[in-house]
């Protein structure tokens, strides 16, 4: 069977992730969550047929602030929208770097609110500078996304059918 996707929502219908059909199919089974949507796509048994679900909802409410947001590359880029933070141009993610705002040569961390998408020119012309010093400038502070926010980005354009629950 093709690979489907099923979007995971929490009891008050946050989005929680991406999970593959079989394990929707096992959650709902389980009576762990109820399937809101459902696929044109039919798993057979030996005795029973069953409808794939594309949107489930967990009869569990999950408090995000338990959820951890790595500050990593595919995150940086998805929170800038692949914008150059300098620039404010749009590239693809292979032409993006990922910039310190406070250089890391003069004690900066690879943290949320220290790092920013950046084109090669810009991120050069930056240099080891700090922003106030530098011959480019900053178009906004970066901060750390919430979990809910870097999914609805990342689910952007999946699946219609999701779009409501986004």
């Amino acid at each position: 069977m093709e690979n489907i996707s099923v979007l995971k929502l929490d009891s008050a219908f946050k989005p929680i992730e991406i999970i593959s059909w079989e394990e929707a199919f096992l959650l709902t089974w389980l009576d762990k969550a109820w399937a809101a949507e459902y696929t044109n796509k039919w798993v057979n048994s030996a005795k029973q047929r069953f409808q794939i679900p594309s949107v489930i909802v967990l009869f569990k409410y999950i408090d995000q602030k338990y959820f951890t947001l790595p500050c990593i590359r595919k995150n940086i880029l998805m929170r800038d929208e692949n914008r150059c933070q300098y620039c404010n141009n749009i590239f693809r993610a292979e032409k993006l770097t990922i910039d310190h705002v406070i250089p890391r040569s003069k004690g900066g961390k690879s943290v949320w609110d220290n790092v920013v998408a950046a084109c090669g020119p810009c991120n050069q012309k930056k240099r080891d500078f700090l922003v106030e010093e530098s011959p480019v400038s900053l178009i906004r502070l970066p901060k750390k996304p919430s979990y809910q926010s870097i999914i609805k980005k990342r689910l952007k354009k999946t699946n219609t059918q999701w779009d409501e629950y986004l």
